[in-house]
């Protein structure tokens, strides 16, 4: 099975795409060889572009305090315990989101060849290319220090997600001719999952807001952007999460 996000709030798009630069980095990371560590250090940068956002670090930590006072949690100690953790951590990080970084000159040149094609060859990096050639271990050592000012951030996403995502239902639905609308969503829904079977070769196109949803399923191609519309009808699963609760995410069914 394929599943589709689909975010109802840029700050969720947001969150969503924070997650995903840091698990390709943590996957890249756990390699050995100079291609993966590579690919970590280019995901590395891109976490910190994508992150840099002012007001990130204060709508994790609102959300983070949101949950923690509702009435979901109030007796769950282990989730109230590492809501609590979480945000400490991450209120712990007094510099900017990448400061350091940005204060390594050495890592800043790298950044800056990466935009350029084959901008980080020997001929043109010596220096990187001395850094790849180093011993593996302390390759990782370097990225995992690197990034160590970011992982609160990386932990309290992961954990914000978890939660929207646990506050879910599942709607079975059926399309017609390809097309499925919804005209019940609420406005407090913050995030759509579309669940469909891999064989069916298709992709969902959401179009959605709080007071109407539309999905047409067309062909997955890798020759353009415009696909067919499927012409048969399709059964599929709409997962449907909140921030807000169980109570929320009912109203939408």
């Amino acid at each position: 099975m394929l599943n589709f996000d689909h975010p109802l709030t840029e700050r969720v798009r947001s969150l969503i795409r924070i997650e995903h630069l840091f698990n390709r980095f943590n996957h890249a990371t756990s390699g050995d060889d100079k291609w993966s560590h590579h690919i970590a250090l280019s995901t590395l940068f891109e976490i910190m572009e994508s992150s840099s956002r002012a007001e990130l670090k204060l709508d994790i930590l609102q959300e983070l305090e949101r949950q923690r006072q509702s009435e979901k949690y109030q007796n769950d100690v282990p989730m109230l315990e590492r809501l609590n953790q979480t945000a400490q951590n991450l209120q712990e990080v007094q510099q900017k989101f990448g400061q350091h970084i940005r204060e390594n000159e050495w890592l800043m040149a790298v950044k800056q060849r990466m935009l350029v094609a084959g901008g980080t060859t020997p001929v043109e990096l010596p220096s990187y290319y001395f850094w790849q050639k180093v011993d593996a271990r302390k390759r990782r050592q370097d990225l995992q220090r690197w990034s160590q000012f970011m992982m609160p951030t990386y932990h309290a996403v992961h954990l914000l997600l978890e939660i929207l995502r646990s506050n879910q239902i599942v709607v079975q639905c059926h399309a017609e001719a390809g097309h499925y609308e919804h005209s019940k969503m609420e406005q407090n829904i913050h995030l759509l999952t579309i669940e469909i079977p891999q064989s069916l070769g298709a992709l969902p196109e959401v179009s959605a807001n709080k007071y109407f949803t539309h999905i047409r399923f067309v062909r997955a191609s890798q020759e353009g952007m415009r696909g067919e519309v499927i012409p048969h009808d399709i059964d599929f699963k709409m997962i449907v999460c909140s921030f807000d609760g169980d109570s929320a995410i009912r109203q939408a069914a």
